[in-house]
């Protein structure tokens, strides 16, 4: 059976944000804090994917900036080759994709549109559920056979 993004995670939680290319890094980063997330994704005027923004663009913008960073706007700093996929995408599929990256976050799109993000803690949660139930399932059938 083929688990797809949209059924590991819950495609109505929307977005934190998003942010826009001229978005002030500070307040950008200021969401990403409150919110305790990792990454957001930007969006043009027509809401179009254009770029995510992480921490990690922040950290790579203060060695590139100096503490003017958060004086910069998104767009200086975001990343704007974004690797996404969409809800229908198989979760192994999307998980490869973030191994093979290097990222964190993966935003999920339908027509060009961001719906949310799935990050690297949504896949960790997916595993760690699936291996829970094979040890279930494992135990029965070792009980069962003990009993046999």
């Amino acid at each position: 059976m083929t688990v797809t993004v949209s059924d590991v995670i819950d495609m109505d939680r929307g977005l934190i944000g998003p942010v826009r290319p001229g978005s002030s890094l500070g307040d950008a980063n200021t969401l990403m804090v409150e919110n305790r997330v990792g990454a957001l994704v930007v969006v043009d005027q027509n809401d179009l994917l254009v770029g995510i923004i992480s921490e990690r663009d922040v950290t790579r913008g203060l060695q590139e900036f100096g503490l003017d960073v958060l004086d910069k706007l998104v767009g200086d700093v975001m990343t704007s080759n974004v690797i996404s996929c969409n809800p229908f995408t198989d979760i192994r599929d999307a998980t490869e994709m973030m191994i093979q990256n290097g990222i964190r976050h993966l935003p999920i799109q339908d027509e060009g549109k961001p719906q949310t993000l799935l990050s690297i803690r949504d896949i960790v949660a997916v595993r760690l559920g699936t291996l829970e139930s094979d040890n279930e399932l494992l135990r029965a059938q070792l009980e069962e056979m003990a009993r046999a």
